[in-house]
């Protein structure tokens, strides 16, 4: 029992003052939104943003996990302790294809509307050349798995020892999930509400959170990757 209520104090010290910290080193979110929309190669403005998403590594990662296994304040339990799991059957293989076979259609659909185009890429430069490429993907994979890691992992299963109620482990998730989005004030706001209820319940259905992890990346990339071929401003370098 100590390690379960230790457990929920780590993770909500996280989901609230680990976000807040998060979003106030994160420089680039803060700028106006006409500086945000700009085509603007300066490699400062790119590196802001792919600082963001290490910080985020180390948050929602790195710390919690240093901090469960490396000191004596949850009795550094095992992931099986924890409820968290990687592993890989025919059914995470099955929910994983489906997942990434649904964002790509959400992607196809929605990436070539204005609203979308208006935010994303993220990463804002005309001329996309491989290196830029290389590590937005890469810092948008680390960041993702993090996040997953966290609200579905380390969250999701403190809060189904707290409740002993999937149900309610769901809701509270996903209204702390939903809130870290609600500075965007955007359909991302509402859709997150959406999605983080679907991927909890991908996780009590397959015990493994490899799953809701690529579905995840994989949106962020074909997000990316199809914004920069609609943006009529953008071009792909191959040097």
């Amino acid at each position: 029992m100590e390690m379960e209520k230790a457990l929920l104090i780590l993770t909500l010290s996280i989901a609230s003052v680990g976000f807040i910290l998060w979003y106030w080193i994160s420089s680039s979110l803060r700028l106006p939104v006409r500086y945000q929309i700009m085509y603007d190669a300066n490699p400062a403005y790119v590196y802001r943003i792919l600082r963001r998403r290490i910080l985020g590594l180390f948050i929602y990662a790195l710390i919690p996990l240093f901090i469960i296994f490396c000191t004596h304040l949850i009795q550094k339990p095992t992931l099986a302790d924890l409820n968290i799991s990687f592993h890989w059957n025919k059914e995470v293989a099955i929910y994983t294809v489906l997942g990434v076979l649904l964002v790509l259609v959400i992607s196809l659909v929605t990436t070539p509307r204005h609203s979308n185009l208006e935010q994303f890429p993220e990463v804002r430069v005309r001329f996309w050349r491989p290196n830029i490429l290389i590590m937005s993907a890469l810092s948008w994979i680390v960041y993702i798995a993090a996040y997953e890691f966290f609200y579905r992992g380390l969250l999701f299963q403190s809060l189904r020892f707290a409740f002993e109620n999937d149900v309610l482990a769901i809701a509270g998730t996903t209204a702390l999930y939903s809130l870290s989005h609600y500075f965007k004030l955007n359909r991302i706001s509402i859709s997150s509400i959406f999605y983080s209820v679907l991927a909890c319940w991908v996780v009590l259905q397959t015990g493994s959170l490899i799953p809701v992890i690529v579905a995840h990346t994989f949106l962020t990339l074909f997000v990316e990757w199809l914004s920069i071929k609609h943006h009529r401003e953008m071009y792909i370098l191959k040097t």
